[in-house]
């Protein structure tokens, strides 16, 4: 008893040892893939220097995520195949290590693995995703700020917002022969001031770009672009950020996953799906690990994890394109497909089984 418990000991040292370093390797790929994106975002004008690296932090979550339960599955192949190949595995078996304590360890760690995902997917990502929308806010006055260069058109937000400054005092916030020209609600809207000044209401927190003595006009983004409005002011208030895509924004994704659950709605429960995803992937996944650890234990244990990677590829995209589904609520969802890769995963379990 003592030697097969040392055996499980072993077995799951192995495999979580290479579970995490594969972990690792693929969260620096996807993160120095989000920190390009970051530097897009940055020429674009759209984020600020000095959030950067927060921003970056912020989307660890999602890479997370992301590569979790393919890590899982290559570490385990990776780390099974190789005692496999190496003839561990009938030294075990010669020892008396039965094919129940093999897969108790296999599902024990794949258990463990998969309630680690579920807290970030229902909790930590909810929180960094309301941090990154509280910075985004927060970025507005200071974007358009860092943005101005005075005797320059800027354009700012993606393309939606143009800004031409006269001069500008940018630590009062300051601004002299203002131009403003950007896109909200379908239509276009111009203005030109003799002075600006950026501030904050008080009673609200509300970002503002106030104008002073100048003129506003408005039309219609598309057709002829009529009728067209024309205001002379004294002062014309303009409440920043500017409206953003509306599918950039989804409020879904700021929920923590108990309010998910009290929520009937079709968006709340594939959102609720959704967070699911990855924790089940993986559990289903870790089933596969020791049926094609045996197939693939002379010699073929590279190609094997190439397959598994492109099985996970096909599971993953499969989900979400289900889930994209207009109307898609907590039934059925993706639970058929689940079940159908479950299914497969015992049916392949119970021949692995009978060939140990």
């Amino acid at each position: 008893m003592q030697r097969s418990f040392r055996l499980d000991a072993y077995i799951r040292r192995q495999a979580l040892g290479v579970c995490m370093m594969t972990l690792a390797i693929l969260m620096a790929i996807s993160l120095a893939l989000f920190l390009a994106e970051l530097l897009g975002d940055l020429a674009d004008g759209e984020v600020l220097v000095s959030t950067l690296v927060e921003l970056l932090l912020l989307r660890l979550p999602e890479a997370i995520l992301l590569v979790a339960p393919l890590a899982l599955v290559v570490g385990l192949l990776m780390s099974l195949g190789e005692m496999a190949q190496g003839e561990e595995f009938s030294v075990m078996r010669s020892a008396g290590l039965a094919p129940r304590r093999l897969l108790q360890v296999v599902l024990g760690l794949a258990l463990a693995w998969a309630v680690g995902l579920l807290v970030v997917a229902g909790w930590v990502a909810p929180w960094a995703e309301q941090r990154s929308a509280a910075i985004a806010e927060r970025m507005a006055e200071d974007l358009l700020l860092a943005s101005v260069r005075p005797g320059q058109f800027q354009t700012l937000a993606g393309g939606r917002l143009t800004v031409y400054v006269r001069e500008a005092d940018l630590e009062a916030g300051e601004l002299e022969g203002v131009f403003v020209h950007f896109s909200r609600q379908g239509e276009v809207e111009a203005v030109a001031a003799a002075r600006g000044r950026l501030h904050t209401r008080p009673e609200s927190g509300e970002r503002v770009l106030s104008l002073h003595d100048g003129v506003h006009i408005g039309h219609a983004e598309t057709g002829s672009g009529l009728p067209m409005r024309r205001i002379e002011f004294e002062r014309n208030d303009i409440q920043l950020p500017l409206g953003s895509r509306g599918e950039a924004d989804d409020p879904e994704r700021r929920r923590y996953l108990p309010a998910l659950l009290s929520d009937a709605s079709a968006p709340a429960g594939a959102e609720f799906q959704r967070r699911l995803v990855p924790p089940v992937v993986s559990l289903v996944l870790a089933l596969f690990a020791l049926p094609i650890t045996l197939a693939g234990a002379r010699g073929k244990r590279f190609g094997v994890v190439l397959i598994a990677v492109a099985v996970y590829l096909v599971y993953t995209n499969t989900a979400n394109l289900l889930l994209l589904r207009s109307g898609l609520g907590y039934w059925p969802g993706v639970w058929p497909l689940h079940a159908a890769a479950l299914v497969l995963a015992l049916l392949a379990t119970a021949a692995w089984w009978r060939r140990w």
